[in-house]
């Protein structure tokens, strides 16, 4: 994969693949095998991958596995859409613009998961989604500003319908009489593994969201969120520390356990 990579976007993806945030790292994605396909390529479109602009590079695990229903408009050059599908048993439903070039777009195996990103604006240059292993969203919608700036969705996100992630306001604010502008330039925004956004939650200018924690329904988050917290509110605030969750209502596996880096659980078992 790194072949199709500009020097910066392979440094870029590299920064990002540490365990804190993904199992995947440098040397298991060089042994990865992608097959790369043209946008006009039948194959692509059997793949369920559908350009309706541009000319982006295209690269896939299996060429015989569908992945769902992904429309790309790529207006720059160089952009990169990779799919590790080669187990993929679920279903991707996405919109995609990348406005810049040499973005890059790495969705990893979802297993038999759905992953609905409703909209996907990349406003720049060098701009990266990370997609994790086992990441699921019901909704998501993302917008991306500056160049070289990235969105790291960690393994095994569970994200809510209605959700939205902006790594900056969008418009510039001044203050009047100073004329400086005053509302904080374009972030990186990173999941780390194992977190739950909540239905309508937005993330604006959000650092970080740490392992395991969970944001509630309609939160607004700016700055950070420490690990294994409750954060809830507009603007939202901790309202619990020491706590995660697990995807059935019965409780954590021992897997999710150890994937925030937890003991198992040792279980009583009555004679």
């Amino acid at each position: 994969m790194f072949r199709y990579l500009t020097e910066h976007t392979e440094a870029q993806l590299k920064s990002w693949l540490v365990p804190d945030i993904t199992d995947l790292d440098s040397d298991l994605l060089a042994s990865r095998h992608y097959i790369a396909l043209e946008a006009d390529d039948p194959r692509t479109r059997a793949l369920g991958i559908e350009v309706t602009g541009g000319a982006p590079v295209i690269l896939v695990t299996d060429p015989d596995r569908r992945i769902g229903h992904v429309r790309v408009l790529a207006g720059g050059h160089n952009n990169v859409l990779a799919f590790d599908n080669l187990d993929w048993r679920g279903t991707c439903v996405a919109s995609i613009r990348m406005l810049g070039s040499d973005n890059v777009v790495m969705l990893n195996d979802i297993a038999d998961g759905y992953a609905q990103i409703t909209e996907l604006l990349m406003r720049s240059n060098r701009q990266l989604l990370y997609w994790g292993a086992g990441a699921t969203a019901v909704g998501i919608s993302l917008e991306l500003e500056g160049d070289g700036r990235s969105c790291v969705i960690g393994d095994d996100a569970l994200i809510s319908n209605d959700v939205w992630i902006r790594n900056y306001d969008m418009h510039a604010i001044h203050d009047l009489h100073s004329g400086a502008q005053i509302n904080r330039p374009p972030c990186d925004t990173v999941l780390e593994r194992h977190v739950w956004l909540g239905q309508d939650a937005l993330l604006l200018n959000c650092e970080r969201v740490g392992m395991g924690s969970i944001v509630g329904a309609r939160a607004l988050v700016k700055g950070f969120v420490p690990r294994h917290t409750v954060a809830a509110g507009a603007p939202a605030r901790m309202l619990r520390e020491g706590i995660s969750w697990g995807r059935s209502s019965l409780g954590m596996t021992d897997d999710e356990r150890q994937r925030i880096g937890l003991p198992s659980i040792v279980r009583q078992v009555k004679i």
